[in-house]
């Protein structure tokens, strides 16, 4: 790892732990015992670092989720395993969009806008190993599936304020939620699955 990418790598700590708006340039140069005028140099502002701190946020949360789904059986079991780390990560992550959208918002729309393209491609790419496996049908419109189902993920996961049932947790509601778009995309293999994976994982 490079000093810069250290430098990334501990500011963006620096941001999840005490939040955007209280970690300031000098604090990151008196933590991570370097120059402002480095930091100002290598990063030009605070805007500047803040964007990479993030996308390095972003790309640990990718790696995690690879990690995470390495042991899964099938691409239905990986999708399960990959939201449900998005929904018991989501109070951290939606409180450092929140900020970047108060704060800096032009941060804010170049993540969202970066991030939502490689999600619909990695998302684009798991449906399509779910039909070819035989768990989800051929006929369905793959960049509907898609649209449905990021913005499904994304409102369930930004909107924490969602009024549930009384007795029924987020991470419950979350898997019946995404178990109900899968169930209307599966064959017969991939319903069996579904049933099994949404026992598993609420």
């Amino acid at each position: 790892m490079t000093p810069k990418d250290c430098i990334v790598e501990r500011t963006m700590r620096m941001f999840v732990s005490h939040g955007i708006r209280a970690v300031r340039m000098d604090d990151v140069a008196q933590q991570l015992g370097v120059s402002k005028r480095s930091l100002y140099e290598l990063f030009g502002d605070k805007e500047g670092l803040l964007y990479q701190a993030m996308v390095r946020y972003f790309d640990d949360s990718r790696r995690r989720w690879a990690e995470l789904s390495a042991g899964a059986g099938n691409v239905l079991e990986q999708l399960f395993m990959v939201l449900g780390d998005v929904m018991d990560r989501s109070e951290e992550t939606g409180r450092l969009m929140d900020s970047l959208k108060r704060l800096y918002p032009a941060v804010h729309d170049k993540l969202m806008r970066e991030g939502s393209v490689r999600n619909r491609e990695e998302l684009r790419a798991m449906l399509r190993q779910g039909i070819a496996d035989g768990l989800f049908i051929g006929s369905i419109d793959i960049d509907l599936a898609i649209s449905v189902l990021y913005y499904t993920a994304s409102a369930l996961v930004s909107r924490r304020d969602l009024l549930l049932p009384e007795g029924i947790s987020e991470r419950k509601a979350f898997v019946q939620i995404v178990s109900t778009f899968f169930r209307g995309i599966s064959t017969a293999e991939g319903l069996r699955l579904v049933d099994a994976y949404r026992a598993r994982y609420e």
